[in-house]
This record gives C-alpha cells, structure tokens and sequence, in this order.
C-alpha cells in the first residue's frame, strides 16, 4: 500500500465530505433568510446578523462558521465579523443573477432523500419516478433554470439563431417541450406578442404552476402532454428544450416527434449539459456532478419508466448521431452560447 496515495485520498474524501455539508448549510440558510440577508451588503457579527435576520444566535454562528471554512464568506478575526462577499451573493442570494445556483439547494436534498430507491435499482433494475422527488425537486429546477432564462433566452439564445429575430418578431408558432414552471414559454411570450407560445410538460403540478403564471399572458399556453403527445399539425416554426431530451424515456422517439411537429421551414433550438460522449474527456468537477446528478436524477427517472437512461452526459457526438437517425437534415452547435454547464444545438428538418 503506498502511504502517500491514502493520505492523498483521505485529504480528498475531506474535501467531497465537506462539500456536501456545505450545500445543506447553504440550504439552510436558504430557506431561513440568511443568504438574502447576508446579500444586501449587511455583514456583522454572528449576533449583529443574528438579530438582524431575527435568527438563533447559535445556528447563525454555526453556519457562518462553517461556511467562512468553505470560503462562501469572509471572515475578519479581528473584528470577528462575517460578510458574504458580493461576487459569490450573485450565486447564493441574488435570484435575478443568471449565476444563481440556489435551486441546487432544492434539487440536492429532493434526490438525496431518494437514495434508498435509487440503490434498490441499482439491485434490481428499474428507477425512481420522477414524481417521488416531490415538490422540492420542482422547485429547485424552477430556480435553477429561471435566471438563466429570464436574462440569456431573448437577448442571446435565440438571437444566436440566424433570421430567428426577426421571425418571432413578425409572429410564429413556438413550442417548449419539458416546459417545466413555464419560465421560458413566458419569456418568449412576453418578448414577442405576436408569437403563439405553447408550453408541453409531463408535470400536472408544474403545468398548474406555469398557468397560474400566465394568466395575463395572452399567448402563452400550457398543457400536460409528453413529449409523444406534441402536436403535428399544424407544425410549429420553433421548438426549443432546455436539458429534457436526456432524461426522456426514449430519446430518439422524442427527437423523431420534434422532427415530425416542426413547420418545413421550422428551427429546433435543444439545450443539453455540457459533455463529451467520451468519458475521458468528462474526468474533471464537473463532469463528477453531472455523472451524479445523472445517476441520482436523469438516468433513474428514464429507467423508471422502462427507458433507454442515455444519462446527463451524452454529449455532443452521441447527440448529433441521434438527431441524424431521427430524420433532422443538419446539427450545428452554436458555439457562441455555448458554455461550461450547457451546450446549445440547432437542428434543421
């Protein structure tokens, strides 16, 4: 046994250890009002936060002891008072920011209390539903894809797609497959009143969501329909999805009913994480959450319903291969939007 790798690997499993009591402290404080308080600038002491926020004394210190050793916020010995600096409030208090993350906050928790079920299926096949992670894991995928949506979707997504602009200006038929809470169907409804903005989701709590919303929105409509249930006819000009086709039972089925509901001139614009379909190419932090959150979410919910599991991190190559058998004439990805988390796709009938 070398010596040097088990300290190494102890030093490591610290690390993983402690990254996962950060995020419930970061929960926590979530849902108590300590990080939004901590992000209007109003730093202090344990006991000056304490009061401030009207929290325990105790878990307040706690807390901001904790995550002053993770580096979530500063902390001045001298003065023993804590701030949460305000490049890292843009990730776990500011809810406008397209950094926010604080819906992992939701999304952690919801699939770890799965981890029974998804263990028994690791043993015996199958999965957990996606209805068994409640309504916190609907939370959590609402606030974390919101932000992005409300300050990237209009002003870059879709102007990434060339002559798009101008078409939802002048009024065309959408489509948002794997909807959610409605957050990109009202954005895009919104932002071109003369489109006809439909939003499809399996969820009946999320498409309830979704049209409460939008019930001063006049173009935006909803209903509870898979992806096999999107209408043919008339065909839609757009059709977009945000990290859905991977978790789809059958994704090629999926990708051949877009192909199949999509106007002769029609655009398909699909976001998926991003990842390398070569394993290799995916052995960094990242690449470990997505392989996680894969296995504890996307894949299980997949299999549950007696699906393929393609898993989070298909990747570019695997995901071009298959909007070739599924008909599509051309796969660009748009390289300009593109990012660390997400790739970006157009697919052309």
């Amino acid at each position: 046994m070398d010596r040097l790798k088990i300290e190494a690997f102890l030093d490591r499993f610290v690390d993983l250890a402690s990254g996962a009591t950060t995020i419930g402290l970061l929960a926590v404080a979530d849902r108590s009002g300590l990080s939004a308080y901590l992000g209007t600038g109003s730093g202090g002491t344990s006991i000056e936060i304490a009061e401030g926020v009207g929290l325990d004394p105790r878990y307040v210190a706690e807390i901001l002891s904790g995550l002053a050793a993770a580096g979530v916020v500063a902390y001045d010995s001298g003065t023993e008072r804590f701030e949460l600096p305000p490049e890292h409030a843009l990730f776990i208090s500011d809810e406008d920011s397209p950094y926010f993350m604080g819906g992992w906050f939701d999304m952690i928790p919801a699939v770890m209390g799965q981890l029974d079920g998804v263990a028994a299926a690791t043993v015996h096949g199958g999965g957990v539903e996606f209805e068994q992670f409640g309504p916190a894991l609907i939370r959590g995928i609402d606030r974390g894809n919101g932000p992005s949506q409300r300050v990237f979707l209009t002003t870059r997504w879709l102007p990434a797609v060339p002559g798009l602009a101008e078409r939802l200006e002048s009024g065309i038929r959408v489509a948002d497959v794997g909807c959610g809470s409605g957050n990109a169907v009202i954005q895009m409804a919104q932002a071109f009143p003369q489109c006809q903005v439909f939003g499809f989701d399996i969820s009946q709590e999320s498409i309830d969501l979704a049209s409460e919303r939008s019930k001063s929105i006049p173009n935006a409509r909803f209903q509870v329909a898979g992806v096999e249930d999107i209408p043919v006819d008339p065909g839609f000009d757009l059709i977009t999805s945000f990290d859905v086709i991977h978790d789809l039972a059958d994704p090629q089925a999926g990708l051949r009913r877009i192909r199949e509901s999509l106007a002769d001139n029609g655009r398909y614009l699909m976001m998926e994480p991003h990842a390398s379909s070569d394993l290799e190419d995916n052995l960094h932090p990242r690449g470990a959450l997505l392989y996680g959150i894969s296995t504890l979410l996307c894949m299980t919910q997949s299999l549950a319903d007696g699906g393929e599991g393609l898993g989070a991190a298909w990747g570019w190559q695997k995901a071009e291969r298959y909007a070739a058998d599924a008909g599509f004439s051309r796969f660009e990805v748009l390289e300009g939007i593109s990012n660390r988390f997400s790739d970006f796709y157009l697919l052309l009938p």
